[in-house]
């Protein structure tokens, strides 16, 4: 039987008017958008994979939670706005409002995704999400530590390739030629202080952190760029989706 995998997705607005440029700024419509979008090709990835994608919506219902976390084979926690730094013992210094309960419900999911050892897989803010969820912090914007910050925020490339990371566990990445990757890139947080059982799997050369894993875990792989639009012709991006399901199968 082909593994359930579960997508937590971006809030639902409650109606029509909430999401017309009429009563929101062009850049939030657009912003709204890009994550419907980037939701569907991760759906369609999880589907090419093998597995049968699942869309979770927010909830504080911890028993809701908990039989996502036991019915479920795997996890994708896709993109979207920031964390909320109290999450992580900081006071808000970032650019993009928080959804408290999006992050309450993802991390509480995430815990209980790692505490069963469900295979897991967090693509840009879900890579946050997971450092978050085992303890780490996060660096709230990367123009307060890197002056040529802009490499790493190029949505306008989005389905192309902006900067090469620097794999350090290979054997994440097992199709991958050599020792960096081509990746796209459209962050402007990224994961800050590694909790404990986390690794850095991936950086730039500036430094910035760009993959994350939990060893100790069956499956638990963070990416800060979106292999989702690079996957329909770069095989190397959609053997990351095929990982998380195969662990799923397991």
């Amino acid at each position: 039987m082909r593994p359930l995998i579960g997508i937590p997705t971006s809030p639902f607005k409650h109606s029509y008017s909430e999401i017309t440029p009429v009563n929101i700024d062009k850049e939030e419509f657009d912003y709204f958008w890009l994550l419907s979008v980037l939701t569907e090709k991760i759906v369609s990835c999880v589907r090419a994979a093998g597995g049968v994608p699942l869309l979770l919506t927010a909830t504080r219902d911890a028993q809701e939670i908990k039989a996502a976390a036991s019915k479920l084979d795997g996890f994708v926690f896709a993109g979207g706005s920031d964390i909320a730094p109290a999450f992580y013992g900081e006071e808000d210094r970032g650019t993009i409002s928080p959804d408290l309960d999006r992050d309450s419900f993802e991390l509480a999911l995430c815990r209980e995704a790692l505490e069963k050892n469900r295979p897991l897989l967090g693509i840009c803010r879900g890579c946050q999400l997971l450092n978050v969820a085992l303890g780490g912090s996060l660096i709230q914007d990367l123009p307060d530590v890197k002056d040529d910050w802009g490499l790493h925020r190029r949505p306008d490339i989005v389905r192309g390739y902006v900067h090469d990371v620097k794999i350090t566990v290979p054997t994440l990445f097992p199709n991958n030629r050599g020792e960096t990757m081509k990746v796209n890139s459209m962050h402007h947080q990224a994961v800050g202080r590694l909790a404990k059982q986390a690794e850095a799997a991936a950086r730039t050369e500036d430094g910035i952190i760009e993959a994350i894993w939990a060893p100790a875990y069956k499956y638990a792989v963070g990416v800060q760029w979106h292999p989702e639009c690079l996957a329909e012709d770069d095989g190397v991006q959609a053997d990351i989706f095929r990982a998380v399901v195969a662990k799923a199968e397991e």
